[in-house]
């Protein structure tokens, strides 16, 4: 059984709907990022981090340090957190309108997380990719969980 959970607090949701094989989506208070699931009863130590455009530049200047506490939260629990976003590398590179912060900035700010506190970034080109991303990545961490045991 695979169970999407998302968390109470994300505004902008993402829809599984077309996506074979999800039992249900479940809203629950995550202690970070904005998706995991359940799979067979069993917490998956993968944690997803929705970021739009605007809300991963503000999220990466004005609430840098609570993400940053976050980051360190799930490494320091073992768990997996991938920040994903609505938004191509190169979208990122060439940086936001409403932003102050320079999209090379950005790119290299991510990459130092990467290094510093075992975050992934996943761009992508559209939500449905997003989700897309999101479903394959449980689908096959069930697989691996059935043939191993």
């Amino acid at each position: 059984m695979l169970i999407i959970l998302r968390d109470t607090k994300e505004q902008e949701v993402l829809s599984f709907d077309h996506c074979e094989g999800i039992d249900k989506v479940e809203d629950i208070g995550l202690l970070y990022g904005d998706y995991s699931a359940m799979i067979d009863g069993q917490q998956v130590p993968v944690f997803f981090e929705r970021k739009a455009m605007g809300d991963l530049f503000s999220t990466m200047t004005h609430g840098y340090e609570r993400f940053k506490k976050e980051m360190a939260r799930a490494k320091g629990h073992g768990h997996k957190l991938i920040l994903i976003t609505e938004g191509t590398y190169s979208d990122v590179k060439e940086g936001y309108s409403h932003s102050e912060y320079s999209g090379e900035s950005m790119v290299k700010k991510l990459h130092m997380l990467e290094v510093k506190y075992d975050l992934a970034w996943w761009p992508c080109e559209s939500r449905r990719v997003m989700t897309e991303r999101i479903y394959e990545t449980f689908s096959a961490i069930k697989r691996m969980w059935e043939k191993h045991g």
